[in-house]
């Protein structure tokens, strides 16, 4: 999908028009079930399977919004690009304390393309993610921002 999409072509320009001196910054989601840095493909045989343990009874617990503060900088001298990434994890049960963030992922979860929750990793527990969320969702419009005002 990303191919078709002309994603990998972007990425490419976008990273040759690094320029030295100026840092980009950019945001990306997923989900990960338990407070895991370490979500990589290489570890998958020690974190993929906690997906298929979760249920009505531990998913607020257990499911976690992985948000990622993700900084490319052109270095200098070799021309190399660094690529830090600051993640933070809040749980489900803690992110709903904020009602307007609940009612928020609610709605993105539950809308999302189903490509694309496949593509981030969490269609298997989709439905359960929409199921428990939806106790959090009022129905009142919901301003655009994760973060309180």
């Amino acid at each position: 999908m990303a191919h078709n999409l002309g994603v990998f072509d972007r990425a490419l320009k976008f990273l040759l028009k690094l320029q030295h001196g100026a840092p980009v910054r950019r945001f990306n989601w997923t989900m990960t079930v338990d407070p895991l840095l370490d979500t990589s493909p290489e570890n998958y045989p020690k974190w993929g399977p906690t997906k298929a343990t979760l249920d009505k009874d531990n998913i607020g617990r257990r499911q976690h919004l992985r948000v990622e503060l993700q900084t490319l900088h052109r270095l200098p001298r070799s021309n190399a690009i660094a690529f830090p990434i600051r993640c933070y994890l809040i749980s489900f049960q803690d992110l709903v304390t904020v009602p307007k963030w609940g009612r928020r992922l609610h709605r993105v979860i539950q809308d999302l393309p189903e490509p694309l929750a496949a593509y981030k990793g969490f269609l298997r527990n989709r439905p359960l993610m929409v199921e428990w969320l939806s106790q959090y969702d009022d129905g009142q419009p919901t301003s655009p921002g994760w973060w309180p005002e």
